[in-house]
């Protein structure tokens, strides 16, 4: 490792890189055109193009170029920007388990994190039971999603990993100092209950489970929420207040006579979640206020521009795409 950048440096570069993302015009032009070379011309072919899964590839590794840069860029981050990429390996995990129960997966997307991958691509190829797993995740952050008790269908499966990237990536404030570890904690304490709120929905209506085992499955992000170390009523009130917004932006959907689906509820929970981090990127250039807001910034950027692609294979309506993307004006 050569670490080149100290800290001052490395926030001005990310508050640099924050000017190169796309606008919502922007996105209203690619989808309009249904042409992703608009966003980056000379970097897909024509040949690429035809691949929509080939062109997503692409623009993933183009659009985690730099954080590949950070993580060696600077030792006191280095464990954060691999945290961060590891979000996305989670899907890797998902797509090999949703084989590995027969589902069909109609988008067999692949997120190549080279060198800092625990996964390896070729096991897509490969017939992995179930107690395979266990031997390919042992000594990694995603051992604890395989337990000798469970979880036993691919749905538990699904929300665990999610349970436990995230705690992977909250791992990182026992490695800073407490003003920074403040913040970082106040972020991903609106994080965590976001993704309380989200898979207690997406687990009551998309698969069918009453509240018991919703809360008997939930125990893991639980303790995860609890262990961030901070009062009570402060994780009450977070809750309520994402609830209050969540309802807001529902009942304005429902004006409109739109019945909000669990995809709805998602959407609109990630918007509210991207116009915070937005929000606090700038205020205080020396903390780490801006490194993880920039993190948030690429990943939903990524999901933005993937949406579109899918858009375009699957001859989605412009304002059903348009309406699903998750920026700032």
């Amino acid at each position: 490792m050569y670490p080149y950048a100290d800290k001052t440096y490395l926030h001005a570069k990310i508050h640099a890189l924050r000017d190169q993302f796309l606008k919502r015009g922007d996105y209203l032009e690619i989808i309009n055109a249904k042409d992703a070379h608009l966003a980056f011309p000379g970097l897909i072919s024509e040949t690429d193009a035809q691949d929509h899964i080939r062109t997503k590839g692409i623009i993933f590794r183009n659009q985690i170029e730099q954080i590949l840069r950070l993580v060696e860029a600077n030792n006191s981050y280095r464990d954060l920007f691999l945290g961060f990429l590891r979000f996305f390996e989670a899907n890797n995990f998902r797509l090999l388990l949703a084989k590995a129960f027969g589902r069909k997966m109609v988008i067999r997307q692949w997120y190549d994190i080279t060198p800092y991958n625990e996964l390896e691509r070729d096991l897509l190829d490969r017939e992995i039971t179930l107690k395979g797993f266990n031997a390919l995740v042992a000594g990694t952050y995603l051992e604890p999603v395989i337990s000798d008790d469970g979880p036993h269908n691919y749905e538990e499966f699904e929300s665990r990993i999610d349970f436990c990237v995230s705690a992977s990536f909250l791992g990182f404030s026992k490695k800073i100092l407490f003003s920074q570890r403040r913040i970082f904690n106040e972020i991903m304490l609106m994080r965590l209950v976001l993704l309380k709120i989200l898979w207690s929905r997406r687990l009551e209506v998309n698969y069918g489970w009453d509240d018991t085992r919703i809360l008997s499955h939930m125990d893991f992000l639980f303790d995860l929420i609890r262990g961030v170390n901070v009062r009570e009523e402060l994780i009450i009130n977070i809750e309520k207040m994402l609830e209050r917004e969540l309802d807001r932006r529902l009942r304005v959907m429902e004006s409109s006579d739109t019945v909000p689906e669990v995809s709805d509820i998602e959407n609109e929970l990630e918007k509210y979640f991207r116009s915070y981090i937005s929000k606090i990127f700038s205020k205080d250039f020396h903390s780490i206020y801006c490194v993880i807001s920039y993190l948030w910034l690429v990943y939903y950027q990524i999901q933005n521009l993937f949406r579109i692609i899918e858009g375009f294979r699957f001859n989605v309506p412009p304002e059903i795409v348009y309406d699903r993307i998750i920026c700032e004006g």
